[in-house]
């Protein structure tokens, strides 16, 4: 019974934001205009010019035939011996959007769909996707509460915890008398056109640092004034949750210990401490030239980890299911000649930290991995792990593999 009340609000609440969105032909255009100038459609001008006449007949409520299509798109005479050639291109352009949806346009909250055997295209609103761009306008409230629920772990764990480390691999970060930063990687916010205002804070994968923001601008000057930046960034739930992991480990006073955004940090903040990095390729900002000379690409349009070593490339696609949250995360680890420790935890999505630092700070699932890594016969290494789960705290982790860094990484470190 009550699955059956769940699905029928999502029906109702579907179709009333589809009809809605079906009424505003500036959202819809906006979206014309994200797709058509994408990477999957920038060598296409054919799909684009297609795309855009058939939208611009579904906003009239036309539904071209293949002959007007024929002759306003491609300027031909309609021709019934070669009617099929408007078909091919009807296929070709639904194979585009079914790649564009399955890569860059994931998150997309408008989706465009050309049905088989229909000239018309559908206009499908995810109500979820829609739910989150506007949880983003409350952002600045996330943000804070998020911080506070930060520090509340930490001095709850300070206070309760009082037990010394006891696996083998934390205690390099004791050793040396470092002082540890703790870095949560944070997303970047720009503000800018959002369905329901004219401005409201705004989340995009492509842009994750001022320097991107500004490329962007630089390659679409029509936004110049439409798009601004802002000050505000947030954390994703691998931040609370990574963190309370770790506290079972630093808690206790046994270390000096300090914590910042990674959206707030330049590398030569870290010449006399420790760095532990938490948090997604996306929000690695300045970090970002430093894991790639570890060797560790990731391309987010693809979704897809590159894992370089000295004589292969690996990829890791890391899409999730409807289902199943699917990813491979990613450890990196090594020693500076004066005994300082950098460690990095990096994954796509939450479930890859929340999975790793779980892993990470577990007495019994430590030593396997450790006897590997004294195996390696170095301290400087990265690991690739594969993580899957049916919800958000329970996780299958398998390590894949695991490779040695150079011995002296002063050259890409302060």
């Amino acid at each position: 019974m009550i699955k059956a009340v769940k699905s029928t609000l999502k029906i109702n609440f579907t179709t009333l934001s589809i009809n809605a969105l079906q009424n505003d032909h500036s959202h819809i255009k906006r979206s014309l205009s994200r797709l058509i100038e994408s990477h999957t459609f920038s060598k296409s001008p054919v799909n684009r010019e297609l795309l855009k006449y058939l939208v611009s007949c579904s906003l009239k409520g036309e539904k071209p035939k293949e002959f007007q299509i024929a002759a306003d798109v491609f300027g031909k005479k309609y021709d019934p011996d070669k009617e099929v050639n408007v078909r091919v291109y009807m296929h070709n352009l639904r194979k585009k959007l079914e790649e564009y949806y399955a890569q860059e346009g994931q998150e997309d909250e408008l989706i465009f769909e050309l049905p088989k055997g229909q000239y018309a295209i559908h206009f499908n609103h995810s109500p979820i996707k829609s739910l989150k761009r506007k949880v983003y306008r409350f952002s600045p409230w996330l943000a804070a509460s998020s911080l506070l629920l930060l520090i509340g772990i930490l001095l709850f764990q300070l206070v309760i915890s009082s037990n010394p480390v006891t696996i083998d691999f934390w205690k390099a970060f004791f050793a040396g008398g470092h002082p540890t930063k703790l870095i949560l990687g944070d997303h970047y916010f720009y503000r800018g056109p959002i369905p329901s205002s004219d401005k409201g804070s705004i989340r995009d994968s492509r842009i994750n640092s001022d320097q991107d923001f500004d490329a962007f601008l630089q390659s679409h000057p029509e936004l110049v004034g439409h798009m601004e930046k802002t000050n505000l960034t947030y954390i994703n739930n691998q931040a609370p949750i990574g963190l309370f992991y770790l506290m079972q480990v630093f808690g206790g006073g046994h270390f000096s210990l300090k914590m910042d955004y990674s959206s707030r940090i330049k590398i030569d903040d870290f010449r006399d401490q420790n760095l532990l990095f938490v948090g997604s390729f996306k929000t690695l900002h300045e970090l970002k030239s430093t894991v790639e000379k570890l060797g560790l690409t990731y391309r987010i349009e693809e979704t897809m980890l590159e894992y370089h070593t000295a004589d292969t490339t690996l990829h890791f696609d890391n899409r999730s299911t409807d289902y199943l949250n699917y990813e491979h995360a990613v450890v990196a680890q090594f020693e500076l000649p004066d005994k300082r420790q950098v460690l990095f935890f990096l994954c796509d999505n939450d479930i890859g930290n929340m999975a790793l630092l779980k892993y990470f700070t577990d007495p019994l699932k430590m030593k396997p991995f450790n006897k590997q890594l004294k195996a390696l016969k170095s301290s400087n290494f990265k690991a690739v792990f594969e993580v899957k789960g049916e919800d958000r705290t329970d996780f299958n982790i398998r390590l894949i593999r695991m490779d040695a860094l150079p011995s002296n990484m002063a050259e890409i470190w302060p």
